[in-house]
This record gives C-alpha cells, sequence and structure tokens, in this order.
C-alpha cells in the first residue's frame, strides 16, 4: 500500500513516538461502495456486483483525489466472499485505490470514535466539489 511510503513519524508532548501520521495536506478518504459509488447492491445479490455501473461523477472524483496523492481506500459492507468480484468490478471500471477495506457493519447510523481526526461526510446522490460548513457534533463529556 502506497501510504506507508507518506506516513511520517509523530511524537507526543514528551518526545515520544505515537502512530505515524500523513503529510499536511494528504487527506486518507474511506469510501462506501454500494449506494455511494454505484447503485445500491445488497450482499444477498452477488451477481448483480459485477454487471451495476458506476456513478460517473465517482470515479472522475475519486480517480482525480488518488491522482492529486491522497489515500483512496473502499470501506465495505460486502464480505471478504465478494473481494474477487469487487476488485474485478474496481478494475473493470478504472477506479484507482489503494485497498478495499471489507465487512463494514451493515445498517447505518455510524459512530466513528478515533483517537486521530475523523471527518465525515455523508453521500446525497452526486460526487461533487467538498465544501467546509459547520454542523452540530457529539463529542465526549470533558
Amino acid at each position: 500500500m502506497e501510504n506507508k511510503q507518506k506516513l511520517k513519524q509523530a511524537y507526543d508532548e514528551l518526545g515520544r513516538p505515537v502512530s505515524p501520521v500523513l503529510p499536511e495536506g494528504v487527506k486518507n478518504y474511506l469510501i462506501d461502495i454500494d449506494g455511494t459509488i454505484c447503485d445500491d447492491v445488497p450482499n444477498e445479490e452477488p451477481e448483480r456486483m459485477l454487471t451495476v455501473e458506476p456513478y460517473p461523477d465517482a470515479l472522475e472524483l475519486l480517480n482525480r483525489w488518488y491522482d492529486e496523492g491522497h489515500i483512496i481506500t473502499f470501506f465495505t459492507s460486502r464480505t471478504d466472499e465478494h473481494k474477487e468480484i469487487t476488485e474485478q468490478w474496481l478494475d473493470k471500471h478504472g477506479f484507482k485505490y489503494h485497498g478495499v477495506v471489507y465487512n463494514k457493519p451493515r445498517g447505518g447510523n455510524y459512530h466513528w470514535i478515533d483517537n486521530h481526526i475523523v471527518r465525515a461526510t455523508r453521500f446525497k446522490g452526486k460526487f461533487t466539489e467538498l465544501v467546509v460548513t459547520t454542523k452540530k457534533v457529539e463529542v465526549f463529556k470533558k
């Protein structure tokens, strides 16, 4: 995976090594597949996974982000048994990516808890340029 070469060592306030980070300006995109870059195909209908068409705006924008040096990883509820068909489909349609993470929990309403900054972007039908906006978020009480 290419992003290992891009990682730089980070240190805590006492100078101890902590998990490495990406360089300034490089984003680590985790992107859903079904319902986000193509029509929603449930795991129960894997025969549709090879024939569904990608959303052209998704293909164009994600490949541009890849070419700009960002990390593109697909994060999907498809299971390990769908690995071959999924990667065939991504390659057939020309998606550029660094990896695919399978077995994302199904059902939505995701709450991501991490020690790194996490930015959530809800897909609403079209890939366009991202804009900065302020929304209410849940945080841990101090």
